[in-house]
């Protein structure tokens, strides 16, 4: 069941996922029916479609082969079910005997949010617009022959039909511009090559923590640090395997963060690791990271060092003052033979 609420990277892997849960549950419903309930040939028939087809449509989505032509030759089934079955109930029920519509209408917003999950929500509107239109023609051409109860159940289907319709066209384009914005925002914060937090989101923290300092007398420190001789790594092996190194730092540092710690790039080589440690517990968690660099074989480009820069909050500091006491201590352990770890 925790399968249904991981994250999908892909519209088609939701779908799937949909498919894998909901057609089961829908086929057991159709069998439950046909076993429980007398049904005439006709009924008889669409039902034992719908119920073979399901299941190999299952199949299908259980293989991961075929889901676009299951998807398609559904909606093909879904449609012409959906029409016949309303024609049926008008022609020999409403417009002989009188009554409602019945069952028949707890099926309908599953039929429509069916069109708008296959066709996306533009298409999805105008092929659930062009089925509520042939069972509109085929109200009205019988509404002559029906009793006014029959035509007050047909009236809310109807009505009910389009607020359905227009109820998940808005909601799916909600959903669209809530999903875009949420998107976005996340991307603007996140470094495109590495995946860990870009410049712009560690000057919030920055700032976060700055105020948290400063209101609640919250101390911090930041570690500056980059890759040593790593203009090199492009020019020996190549601005792609550069870039292989970059992900694979990444990687190593957010895999080792403690409770607290904040980890971003700074740009090109340069990282910032912002810490609720001070002092001595600072300059340990860099060593740490020093030996966890030095320790490491980067693919493509072997054996490789970086130098840290440490500075612990002061009072009255701001972003620019910390920054440079952590650049000055990084270009000590430069000038000092690099694969250092230096305080400032």
């Amino acid at each position: 069941m925790r399968r249904m609420f991981i994250k999908f990277d892909t519209i088609e892997e939701l779908k799937r996922s949909v498919y894998m849960w909901m057609l089961p549950i829908i086929t057991i419903a159709l069998v439950i029916n046909s076993v429980l309930n007398t049904l005439s040939q006709f009924d008889a028939i669409i039902n034992f479609t719908l119920i073979f087809w399901f299941s190999v449509s299952w199949f299908l989505a259980y293989l991961n082969r075929g889901i676009r032509f299951g998807e398609y030759s559904n909606l093909l089934l879904v449609s012409i079910y959906h029409v016949l079955t309303l024609f049926d109930v008008v022609y020999n029920d409403l417009a002989t005997t009188g009554g409602s519509l019945g069952d028949f209408i707890v099926w309908m917003p599953l039929i429509i949010m069916f069109f708008f999950l296959v066709l996306g929500t533009k298409r999805g509107m105008y092929f659930s617009i062009f089925i509520f239109l042939i069972t509109l023609i085929i109200a009205v051409f019988y509404s002559g022959q029906m009793t006014p109860e029959s035509i007050d159940s047909l009236t809310q289907f109807h009505a009910a039909n389009i607020v359905y319709i227009l109820v998940l066209f808005y909601a799916q384009n909600m959903f669209r511009a809530f999903t875009e914005r949420n998107f976005f925002k996340m991307h603007a914060y996140i470094d495109s090559l590495t995946r860990v937090a870009n410049r712009h989101q560690i000057d919030v923290w920055l700032e976060g923590k700055l105020e948290a300092a400063e209101e609640e007398s919250k101390p911090f420190s930041i570690i500056f640090f980059d890759i040593d001789h790593f203009k090199k790594v492009n020019d020996v092996y190549g601005h792609k395997i550069g870039d292989c190194v970059l992900k694979e730092l990444s990687a190593i540092v957010s895999a080792n963060l403690t409770d607290g710690d904040l980890f971003g790039r700074w740009g090109g080589e340069e990282f910032i690791l912002i810490s609720n440690s001070t002092g001595g517990h600072a300059y340990e968690k860099a060593e740490h990271f020093r030996k966890m660099v030095e320790n490491h074989y980067f693919k493509g480009a072997g054996s490789l060092t970086a130098s840290f820069g440490v500075t612990d909050y002061q009072q009255g500091d701001n972003i620019d003052s910390l920054l440079n006491r952590a650049d000055k201590g990084l270009y000590v352990s430069k000038n000092s033979g690099r694969n250092k770890v230096s305080v400032n």
